[in-house]
């Protein structure tokens, strides 16, 4: 069995780096990188740090939302969920795939003192609802302009995986406990009983109004990203319409579902460029755009994070001394 989940996994980073190769080699047969370097001396500052401040905003709207979605004797305050959101977010966005993830667990239970179930039952339910707020995106996109080929079919992908995670979170929130006692028999009873506290933990699931605000602020985060698109848009002297920043952010939404290189250097940029082709934006004047918006991400969401984890590292070092 576990030979067989190996297996799945290396065939999907197998699948997953032969699109990305397709897109990497697609964007630079129709490059001129003197160009491009002339497209970047025209950036206007002032449009640059709009899209960095838009950016910059999902931090706090992601604190709300872990903050929202954790179950705990004693609720985090803002401020440390705040930091554990850095940090994670930092990871997120330099490590390789699945350890921005288990580093965003254990940031919950060292840093903001939930559980371990409570803190995996956060992660689950992060994952449902960006995955809720991606297909949002899409469907906007869809209404707004056509859709190439290769991301309505990343979109169908996308819309069984989320439904496949909604009906199995939906499922051990309300059974947990006769699934838990099931479990038992064929796993080790600590996993079992965790299948029952991640269950309990889900509490979110079964409140509408908590799943409802939940839901609001992950769209919430992905209005900012549109936002930081136009901004970046403008910082090149190009108007497009509204349509344009949703098609380019659902692009890069599906282009890094599966994070193969750390930070999604390379594949960010292609799926902006690839976007912008359908607005007749020529490729240097695409990757530009790409480079710059990427830079201003990455600047908002994995610097901050670095400043917490100075933090804790130095308050833990004397704690690892005694």
């Amino acid at each position: 069995m576990i030979m067989k989940g190996a297996r799945a996994r290396w065939v999907m980073r197998v699948v997953a780096l032969v699109v990305v190769t397709a897109l990497l080699v697609t964007a630079a047969r129709r490059l001129s990188f003197s160009r491009v370097l002339a497209e970047l001396v025209v950036v206007q500052p002032l449009w640059m740090a709009l899209a960095l401040l838009c950016f910059v905003s999902i931090l706090p709207l992601w604190a709300l939302q872990w903050r929202l979605l954790a179950t705990s004797t004693r609720t985090p305050r803002l401020r440390t969920m705040l930091g554990v959101v850095a940090m994670t977010s930092t990871v997120l966005n330099t490590a390789p795939m699945l350890v921005g993830e288990a580093a965003g667990v254990y940031f919950l239970i060292v840093e903001a003192g939930l559980a371990r179930g409570a803190a995996l039952s956060v992660l689950a339910m992060d994952q449902l609802f960006v995955g809720v707020a991606k297909v949002f995106v899409l469907a906007t996109a869809a209404t707004l302009v056509v859709l190439p080929m290769w991301m309505a079919r990343g979109a169908q992908a996308l819309v069984v995986a989320v439904a496949l995670l909604s009906a199995s979170l939906v499922v051990v929130a309300w059974r947990a406990e006769p699934l838990s006692k099931r479990a038992s028999r064929w796993i080790p009873a600590r996993l079992a009983r965790l299948i029952l506290t991640v269950g309990r933990a889900l509490e979110p699931v079964r409140s509408p109004t908590r799943s409802t605000g939940a839901l609001a602020l992950a769209l919430a985060k992905k209005l900012a990203e549109v936002l930081a698109i136009l901004c970046v848009q403008r910082a090149f002297g190009v108007e497009l319409s509204l349509g344009s920043a949703v098609l380019v952010l659902a692009a890069t939404n599906l282009a890094t579902l599966l994070p193969i290189v750390p930070g999604n250097i390379g594949v960010y940029e292609a799926a902006v460029v690839l976007a912008y082709s359908s607005f007749g934006i020529s490729a240097e004047r695409a990757l530009g755009i790409a480079v710059v918006q990427h830079a201003c991400f990455f600047v908002a969401l994995a610097l901050p994070g670095y400043r917490w984890l100075a933090r804790s590292a130095a308050t833990r070092a004397p704690e690892a001394a005694v």
